[in-house]
């Protein structure tokens, strides 16, 4: 590499994916980090403000002014996937997305054999008291957090699932606006390194979510809670590629015979694209529900599909992929202890400052207490929380996953460092029909700040636009 290469600075005990144990870079980020040193920090830090400025345009040009910087804080170090992993990756997200799809059609026709009654009844994202339609395709996108460990599989890696995302996940317009930027800062890299594209992923995105109603040319909304939401640009740029209605929760209402309508335009709503963090629009609009139950409005996520979502339903999902695809698991689970399980409830209870405990409706880094990084006031506070309601929460064993790396540089361009920082993957997933399930090639890596495990943006975290090689 010349001479402005950056250096690496190792601190965690986490595996690196760029950087070998004797501190050589893997022979597939040559073309990175050679990029990277061509330029120098003065260069990279002036390409990584002119991309930061571009993601200020896409915002300036959906309306949201530059004093609310909606922009996913972002690091341009590309994460790389050799295609041996992502071949892993791929078949085992396609076969877990249709497991969880026809045990959700199971479920709807109550004749679930996997999942137990208890967690069911005790889930706070299942209400049995309501009508529930899923459809044919009742989950027609997801966003799956994977992480990799040293192990014998793909390239020295092992994947393993940590988290199944059904209800409302982040993660596709990100990737779009990633990968445009990323390739930019690095065009010579990008080029070298014959990058897997996104197949218009905006575009096929638009189609599966068309899918969900029976109309030719359906009109969608996307409900946001609007510029306070920190994905307010994701919103704006769903609704502006597919001419969707970008609205508010209290921009809609249903009229007297139960369609939903936009109030400013008068137009009748056919899809529902929920987007809303707090609270959901069943909660604004009685009657809402049955509307959906009856067809007079499709929900990309509907009533009842956040069980998905449920952590105490994610330790049996291997074995709905032995029951309705007669297959082994291809990605593996993390151990999980249910709470709503006497035995384990015991036993994370007597380990509790060993363990990472998680609330089973918990999302976006919230509801989680990685034990063993937290002070005794911390772990105290939350272990109280957990026994007024055991059965709310799931424990895991901690594990050593991978890092990648965060770039900094000094004010004045001299600092040029690469310091390891634990990362996961968002992957996601699409499914047009019944039979049919696209892995999306690429993911937004998150990475969490420098000696976390908590890679979320609410934590903390940056994201990373993630590179599939051919």
């Amino acid at each position: 590499m010349a001479d402005n290469s950056p250096t690496f600075d190792r601190r965690l005990s986490g595996p690196n994916e760029v950087f070998g144990e004797d501190g050589k870079p893997f022979s597939h980020y040559g073309a990175v980090l050679e990029e990277m040193g061509r330029m120098g920090a003065g260069e990279w830090g002036r390409r990584v403000g002119l991309a930061h400025e571009r993601l200020l345009g896409v915002q300036r040009d959906l309306g949201i002014p530059d004093r609310e910087d909606k922009t996913y804080p972002t690091d341009y170090v590309p994460r790389l996937v050799p295609a041996v992993g992502w071949e892993v990756l791929e078949r085992g997200l396609t076969q877990r997305m249709l497991a969880i799809n026809e045990w959700l059609r199971r479920l709807e026709m109550g004749k679930d054999e996997v999942v137990p009654g208890e967690i069911l009844s005790s889930s706070t994202l299942y209400d049995g008291s309501i009508p529930t339609r899923f459809g044919g395709v009742p989950n027609r996108q997801m966003g799956f957090d994977v992480v990799a460990v040293e192990g014998d599989g793909a390239g020295g890696w092992e994947y393993l699932i940590i988290e199944d995302n059904a209800k409302m996940p982040v993660g596709i317009e990100p990737m779009h606006l990633l990968r445009a930027t990323t390739a930019e800062v690095l065009p010579e890299a990008y080029a070298a390194l014959d990058v897997r594209p996104l197949d218009g992923l905006m575009g096929r995105f638009g189609e599966v979510l068309r899918a969900v109603s029976p109309r030719q040319d359906p009109t969608i909304a996307v409900l946001s809670t609007g510029h306070e939401d920190q994905y307010f640009l994701d919103h704006n740029l769903f609704a502006h590629e597919h001419g969707a209605i970008l609205a508010g929760r209290g921009d809609v209402e249903l009229d007297r015979n139960g369609f939903l309508v936009h109030k400013e335009s008068g137009r009748r709503i056919d899809v529902i694209y929920e987007r809303i963090e707090d609270g959901r629009i069943y909660d604004d609009l009685p009657g809402l529900i049955e509307s959906q139950a009856s067809g007079k409005v499709e929900a990309v996520f509907a009533p009842n599909l956040g069980i998905a979502d449920d952590k105490g339903v994610y330790p049996f999902i291997p074995e709905m992929i032995r029951t309705y695809l007669g297959e082994e698991p291809v990605l593996q689970n993390l151990r999980t202890y249910s709470l709503a399980i006497e035995e384990d409830k015991n036993y994370v209870m007597d380990h509790f400052d060993e363990l990472v405990v998680k609330s089973r409706s918990g999302w976006g880094g919230k509801g989680v207490l990685i034990a063993p990084e937290e002070t005794e006031e911390a772990i105290g506070e939350f272990r109280a929380g957990v026994e007024e309601n055991p059965v709310e929460f799931v424990a895991q064993d901690p594990i050593d996953f991978s890092t990648h790396v965060l770039c900094e540089t000094g004010e004045a361009g001299g600092d040029f460092v690469l310091k390891d920082s634990y990362a996961d993957y968002r992957i996601h997933a699409l499914a047009p029909d019944e039979q049919t399930v696209w892995v999306v090639p690429g993911a937004m890596t998150r990475v969490a700040a420098r000696g976390s495990r908590l890679v979320n943006v609410s934590s903390g975290g940056v994201t990373k636009d993630t590179w599939v090689l051919r």
